[in-house]
């Protein structure tokens, strides 16, 4: 199965020749004034591939839900990696992408995106919002844009 090597939430996010460019990486929190509000975040990710696992089709999916279960969003998209025949057989191919989309924040408090891979969940990202005075480490919270 492919492998998640690599996630997060930015401001922006651009994959490029084996290259990430990142605006603001590492997003976990939103502050802002009132809600409902919203916000364009980037996902940046990077996944291993076996050789068995080339040359066909992969969907990547991206799950934005509420505390409750609500499903307030959803982008994906699929990827072909191709092999790479100078590389060692046991070696994993690895694809980095970036995808950029608004998520809509309808209330105060905790969400999460869920990536799957092929219908299998592969991970989670916590997310919150908070009001802008409760703001209480600048390292860990960016201010809503």
């Amino acid at each position: 199965m492919p492998e998640l090597d690599l996630a997060l939430i930015a401001d922006y996010v651009h994959a490029e020749g084996g290259v990430a460019y990142v605006m603001r990486g590492c997003i976990d929190t939103v502050t802002t004034p009132e809600v409902p509000t919203g916000r364009n975040v980037g996902f940046l990710f990077r996944i291993a591939f076996a050789r068995s696992e080339c040359e066909r089709p992969h969907r990547i999916e991206v799950l934005f839900q509420g505390e409750d279960g609500e499903r307030l969003m959803h982008v994906q998209t699929v990827v072909t990696p191709e092999w790479d025949e100078s590389l060692p057989p046991h070696w994993r191919v690895k694809l980095l992408g970036g995808l950029n989309f608004g998520v809509p924040l309808p209330r105060f408090g905790v969400y999460a995106f869920h990536v799957l891979i092929n219908d299998s969940q592969v991970k989670d990202i916590d997310f919150r919002v908070v009001p802008l005075q409760q703001r209480q480490d600048s390292d860990e919270t960016e201010p809503s844009a």
